[in-house]
């Protein structure tokens, strides 16, 4: 009892230490998907790219209920996914708690509490947060045998994020195989569910949605969603100084897989399931996508260094030094738009088109259209904003907040190569 009161107090003050730091950020906008997102709070419109498909309907009902009581928007979503990575770690600790013991628990807290890439999803304005909360959300209920209320959190954890939709189906399958009497008490809620998010998308979009739902699919695998013109390798995007502390799994996974094999088989199901569905069909330019392999794996790393209090303790501290490195408080592109607010230039940029055409009054061309753009630079003045980092040209550079926004540099016209010292 004495135990569980210390972990309980710890957990307390830290989350509330962690929700003060995220909320002494203001709301901004991770990119041109976090834009469309919010302003799928007002108006529900997938052919309008708001947001883009596949709609994330869970986000928007709940974003549209923040916004009743809010009136903006845009902090309404803030507020949403904020509030889920927030409160991620937590869920963490109630899952391994319920699956393994109190202690893991409190030590998967504490590493996924200080992960960058918590913060992250606590800070771009996504689905991942929400997402992930709900997912285990879910599986914790199931382990304690809720199993209706975890059907219904599970269908929320879907269209929050269906991309994740190889975890859900990898958990389908587990359930089969090894919790067959619980299947249908999850399977029903959860079906009920998702007819009443498939009604909420209808009556907002109608066949429309369907026929994104097609364009954006074919799209997704054969022009733009796997990284076919990316010059990033997941290899690259996995083995950085972010992710050493998790080296201690590769050294000992063989020893470790067998020891949990009965308590973590599930979470084993989903770590693979997820890996081949990260490597064969997503972006590496996105390492957000990275983010449920790192909190399933830091449920690993916690269990097999359970006793090793010092090291732990030392991997805290790194996750900390990383998490609490950077010093901006704005996206890239929004210190960008601070900085030029009232200029008579016209803007080139290879990101956030459309954060730009909302907050600039000024015209703004997609660099990715690289005819037209050549030939407006050869008569126009103009500002160009690029996330590769130039080589040749004067320019200012823009930090990102965590790990996974770039650097966004501002090439500056010679006769304003003054403008930002």
């Amino acid at each position: 009892m004495k135990s569980f009161s210390l972990y309980s107090i710890s957990i307390a003050i830290a989350t509330l230490a962690y929700g003060l730091f995220i909320f002494s950020y203001p709301p901004s906008y991770f990119n041109d998907d976090s834009l469309f997102l919010a302003n799928g709070i007002l108006n529900f419109s997938i052919i309008d790219f708001s947001p883009q498909f596949p709609g994330y309907p869970s986000v928007i009902i709940l974003g549209k209920t923040l916004n009743y009581f809010i009136d903006n928007h845009k902090y309404s979503l803030f507020i949403l996914s904020a509030g889920a990575g927030i409160l991620l770690p937590l869920m963490l600790f109630l899952y391994v708690k319920a699956i393994k013991n109190e202690k893991v628990a409190f030590f998967t807290f504490l590493l996924s509490i200080s992960s960058v890439y918590l913060l992250n999803i606590s800070l771009s304005m996504l689905s991942e947060s929400v997402g992930l909360f709900f997912f285990f959300l879910s599986l914790y209920l199931l382990e304690i045998k809720k199993h209706n209320l975890s059907g219904v959190f599970l269908a929320i954890a879907f269209f929050a994020r269906p991309s994740y939709f190889v975890l859900y189906l990898a958990g389908l399958v587990y359930l089969y195989f090894y919790k067959k009497d619980s299947i249908k008490d999850v399977l029903i809620p959860f079906i009920f569910t998702t007819i009443l998010f498939l009604i909420f998308i209808y009556l907002s979009n109608g066949m429309l949605y369907f026929y994104e739902a097609k364009r954006f699919i074919i799209g997704h695998f054969s022009i733009w969603g796997t990284g076919q013109h990316s010059e990033i390798s997941w290899l690259s995007r996995i083995f950085i100084i972010e992710n050493l502390p998790f080296i201690f799994l590769i050294f000992f996974f063989k020893t470790f897989f067998l020891k949990h094999k009965e308590e973590y088989l599930l979470l084993y199901i989903l770590f693979l399931s997820y890996l081949l569905w990260i490597l064969l069909a997503q972006n590496p330019d996105n390492i957000r996508h990275l983010v449920p392999l790192i909190f399933i794996a830091t449920i690993f790393l916690a269990t097999l260094l359970k006793n090793q209090k010092i090291l732990l303790s030392l991997l805290i501290c790194f996750n900390l030094a990383y998490t609490l490195s950077s010093k901006a408080k704005l996206s890239p592109i929004e210190q960008i738009i601070s900085k030029i607010k009232t200029t008579d230039r016209i803007i080139f940029s290879n990101r956030s088109i459309n954060i730009l055409k909302n907050n600039l009054n000024t015209t703004v061309f997609d660099n990715y259209y690289v005819d037209s753009s050549t030939y407006y630079k050869e008569h126009s003045k103009y500002y160009e904003i690029t996330s590769k980092k130039p080589t040749k040209v004067m320019y200012k550079t823009f930090k990102g907040r965590f790990l996974g926004e770039d650097n966004y540099y501002l090439i500056l016209p010679y006769s304003n190569k003054f403008l930002f010292k």
